[in-house]
């Protein structure tokens, strides 16, 4: 009985280790409830964990972790009974657990700082396979980190995955000292606290001597009251019909009218912003509604405010067709001369919605205070449509509960990667102006005022140049590179011999 009891505790400690594990995926998904350093030490209790158990179990309840975290993040996020994102996700998590099992399968052929490479690479690679899946760039562990500013500078070189691969390094190096001991890997642990010293000092750096200018140019956004909100439902409950349905609206007489209490209203905002001194007006993302046949009328009566003031407005239109798929999701610029600029269809329609997606022709123009440019919402979700010479980026959204938050903290990453300013105006989210180093210059959150506004002073500087802008995703695909290499390279060797704690860890192997 006494010589069992060793190996009970061993087993008791390993599955604690995948409880562990499961508690703090959960806290590292990227919701208005994160924890950003779970995303740091998450990773330490599933590596170790995977070492310890056979690979069979290794691969089903490293899975199962992630899967507990992926549908905890569905869920607070609305999502999980949207077929499409339930199966794109739950792909992710088959990909999210291979990096796990390439670190039990590899990292031990090679020499402390070479080991401690595997996962972090191989990670990197499993995000950006993601990207291909056309869901934009969730799922990285770089997500939560919009706030640390000084890290989330490294965006402007690699993108976000520079900044996945050091969260990832950091876990891997701890759990390297804790299976082989400190003195074997100090190698590892040197060469990585001299690259993350370097990484923050240089991220640091890049926010003391940005250039932040000396003169602003105010930009307002503007949405619709709930009151011209709720009188709006009301009319189309009247009518019978449901926005959502394009058909049904296009081809109701009586939807233009039920449209008008929240067009009204964004016109008299618009004109107020405009009389206060912004000379640029943004609406968000298809709060306005309009019929084909209105359409003109309302642009007119935009122009006559811009003109006036010579200013510009970017109107976010659900704009409603006579013919099939009978909506498109459109934003249009119209300048001081009162000339429509653009007509942007929207690239990249969530699977939720009915309309047929744009060319992808990202437009720009330039303007007294730059180069303006455009998307629309989820658009910014994806890194190569959002690779555009600009000065500013105009990001017209609509989210929803449990959405808004994480959605404007990736608009971040897009405006470090690229070195221009964004002014992202939300619907049922949260609008926020974010300089070329993610600081936040302003926001407003719709669910805390009975008309949400955005008022921003923002910097007129140039576009800063960024490495990032310049050569795209190499950095990922050097991780690809690199963990095939690591990869090619552990199956030609014999599995070193293990040392110190890796003997335990060996011993113990398929126990648990």
């Amino acid at each position: 009985m006494k010589s069992g009891l060793p190996n009970v505790s061993r087993v008791n400690k390993t599955r604690a280790l995948w409880w562990l594990a499961a508690a703090l995926v959960v806290l590292a998904q990227h919701t208005d409830w994160s924890v950003p350093l779970a995303a740091w030490v998450f990773p330490i209790p599933l590596l170790a964990y995977a070492r310890r158990v056979p690979t069979r179990r290794a691969a089903v309840f490293g899975w199962l972790a992630i899967l507990i975290g992926t549908v905890y993040w569905l869920a607070v996020t609305s999502l999980l009974f949207v077929p499409v994102a339930a199966g794109l996700f739950l792909a992710l998590t088959v990909l999210l657990t291979l990096p796990y099992l390439a670190d039990r399968a590899f990292a031990s052929r090679f020499g402390p700082l070479l080991g401690s490479l595997v996962f972090p690479v191989t990670l990197v690679t499993a995000e950006y396979a993601f990207s291909f899946f056309d869901f934009g760039d969730y799922g990285t562990l770089a997500s939560t980190q919009s706030g640390t500013l000084p890290l989330v500078q490294v965006a402007s070189v690699t993108g976000v995955y520079g900044i996945s691969f050091a969260l990832a390094w950091f876990a891997s190096v701890v759990n390297t000292v804790w299976a082989r001991g400190f003195r074997p890997a100090r190698r590892a642990v040197v060469v990585h606290v001299c690259v993350l010293a370097a990484v923050f000092a240089g991220g640091t750096l890049r926010l003391v001597l940005a250039d932040t200018g000396d003169r602003t140019v105010r930009v307002a956004g503007v949405s619709a009251a709930r009151h011209a909100q709720d009188a709006s439902e009301k009319a189309l409950k009247g009518l019978g019909i449901e926005y959502w349905r394009p058909e049904q609206v296009a081809h109701s007489p009586g939807a233009g009218a039920a449209f008008a209490p929240i067009t009204e209203d964004l016109l008299a905002s618009t004109e107020a912003q405009l009389g206060a001194g912004a000379k640029l007006v943004v609406w968000p993302e298809t709060d306005a509604k309009v019929l084909q046949r209105d359409e003109a009328n309302l642009l007119q009566r935009v122009a006559a405010l811009t003109t006036a003031k010579q200013a510009y407005v970017q109107i976010g239109l659900a704009w409603y067709t006579d013919t099939a798929p009978f909506v498109r999701n459109v934003a249009i610029l119209v300048g001081p001369s009162g000339e429509a600029i653009w007509t942007y269809d929207k690239t990249h329609p969530t699977p939720m919605e009915p309309m047929a997606p744009g060319t992808g022709a990202v437009p720009a123009t330039g303007s007294p205070f730059g180069k303006l440019s455009t998307v629309i919402c989820y658009d910014a979700d994806y890194r190569g449509l959002m690779r555009r010479d600009a000065d500013l980026m105009l990001v017209p959204a609509n989210d929803w509960p449990g959405f808004g938050g994480l959605h404007a903290e990736n608009a971040v990453f897009r405006a470090v990667e690229n070195g221009y300013t964004v002014f992202r105006q939300s619907v049922n989210g949260l609008a926020t102006a974010i300089d070329a180093q993610g600081r936040i210059l302003g926001k407003a959150d719709f669910y805390r005022a009975d008309q949400q506004t955005l008022v921003a002073d923002l910097p007129l500087v140039p576009q800063a140049w960024t490495l990032y802008r310049a050569v795209g995703d190499v950095f990922a695909w050097c991780c690809a590179a690199a963990a095939l290499l690591l990869a090619a390279a552990a199956l030609r060797r014999r599995t070193a011999p293990a040392t110190g704690p890796d003997r335990i860890l060996n011993r113990t192997a398929g126990e648990g």
